[in-house]
């Protein structure tokens, strides 16, 4: 490991072996012949023992706290005796992971991570970036990403608000993406992908009017005010400049936009699951490719079981692999510039039946007046043959036939209803208030 590291002219000093402080190796590490400020500690084992079946193993002992809470990074390095080879892994990164997740506190390292003099460039230009998160002012976004369990980049611009609960809330601009991700530590750090199209400080009909809304999340003045003010600071962000590099996909906010449409869209339209698997039965019986996939999935009899019996939110990951599967057929992905309705457009195997109006074709508004054979129901919960009753802009009421409901597809998050066999749907928010005809019941 020493005579690695020396070669490529960076630094060693080894520390007494007498004391078993967790380290053999203190690291500096050259640039150019010039001596950089980064420096790192390394534990390095050999031999057999700490092999494992997916790698190797070092053992923490009573090494836990100073690994993670040192102000100096702690590398794990073994050799394996059989390939004669080295191979890594960032201990303080794993331990940090760990301790935020709940998780018991172990240093993994994978036969991946091999180092030696081909890879040895790639490992120091990624220690190096790791160590890079605690200088300057970075350290702040390197604390914020710890805590909420993500990697920020140097160019990302990262705001921090906390609430009067004490909660913590992340703003996250990667510079040209054309949305921003929102972090909430009451909501689990789940990312929520969103762009000003997505914000309504005034509320939005239905959904307590005057109460700030972001997606369907309701957010205090205080929360709206520090939201709204990231969302104008960072606007020139989410352009994409001359001069940057090409920003590539992210993947994470693909696949949790999918989850959201795929979740929301079983909420509209309960029968779309049954349709899609019929419309997939319909496809596989010409396309092999299509049916090799479809029964592969559908091998684990126990994910399958929660696909038939269960919702979206108590679905195993697996389970929701094979609700995706079978409501998409594909997603395609334009430019990380545009705002994230428009970078990800979802091609549903059951397509919407037809056209909609959106917001501002809207003539009139849904009645609320109550009588004993009414009842009042929100929009989403609306479904076709029901019969519900509408205000003129005069204020004249008159029935209506729902024909169609569906999860529009040109504004998401929102639902769309088809009233009387007409041409195009109307747009409408899911908390939209409606009366609907009680049916008879049956003698």
């Amino acid at each position: 490991m020493r005579m690695l590291l020396e070669r490529h002219n960076h630094i060693v000093q080894e520390v007494d072996g007498q004391n078993d402080f967790g380290e053999d190796l203190h690291v500096t590490f050259t640039e150019d012949g010039e001596v950089t400020g980064d420096l790192v500690k390394i534990q390095v084992k050999g031999g057999r023992s700490w092999r494992r079946a997916d790698g190797y193993a070092v053992p923490i002992g009573d090494h836990g706290g100073t690994w993670a809470d040192g102000t100096i990074p702690v590398l794990c390095v073994v050799h394996d005796p059989d390939t004669s080879c080295l191979y890594w892994a960032n201990a303080t990164k794993q331990l940090l992971s760990a301790r935020r997740n709940g998780e018991m506190p172990k240093t993994i390292i994978s036969p991946d991570q091999k180092l030696d003099a081909e890879s040895i460039a790639d490992f120091v230009a990624e220690v190096r970036n790791y160590l890079g998160r605690y200088r300057g002012n970075r350290i702040i976004q390197a604390q914020l990403g710890e805590m909420a369990g993500v990697e920020f980049g140097p160019s990302d611009i990262v705001q921090h608000h906390v609430n009067v609960f004490g909660e913590d809330l992340i703003f996250w601009q990667r510079r040209g993406e054309g949305f921003a991700t929102l972090l909430h530590s009451d909501l689990d750090w789940h990312p929520e992908h969103i762009g000003p199209e997505h914000f309504h400080p005034a509320g939005r009909p239905g959904l307590l009017p005057g109460i700030p809304v972001v997606v369907e999340k309701i957010m205090s003045m205080a929360e709206a005010q520090w939201l709204a003010a990231c969302f104008d600071a960072t606007q020139w962000a989410r352009k994409p400049a001359v001069d940057d590099p090409p920003l590539h996909t992210n993947i994470d906010a693909r696949d949790n936009y999918v989850a959201r449409r795929v979740e929301h869209r079983l909420r509209i339209e309960p029968d779309t699951l049954t349709r899609s698997i019929q419309k997939l039965r319909t496809q596989t019986a010409t396309d092999h490719d299509l049916a090799t996939i479809a029964t592969e999935l559908e091998s684990d009899a126990e994910a399958y079981a929660e696909v038939l019996s269960k919702p979206w939110r108590e679905m195993s990951d697996k389970a929701r692999r094979i609700v995706t599967f079978y409501l998409v057929k594909e997603v395609h992905v334009g430019s990380p510039a545009l705002p994230i309705d428009e970078q990800f457009r979802i091609v549903w195997r059951c397509p919407r039946p037809t056209a909609e109006y959106g917001f501002n074709a809207r003539v009139g508004r849904p009645s609320t007046r109550m009588s004993s054979h009414r009842e009042l129901v929100l929009a989403f919960e609306l479904r076709p043959g029901d019969r519900i009753y509408w205000l003129s802009r005069h204020g004249n009421e008159r029935g209506r036939n729902v024909s169609a409901v569906w999860d529009s597809e040109d504004t998401p998050g929102t639902v769309c209803v088809l009233f009387d066999q007409l041409m195009l749907g109307d747009t409408f928010w899911p908390e939209e208030r409606f009366v609907r005809k009680v049916p008879t019941k049956p003698q």
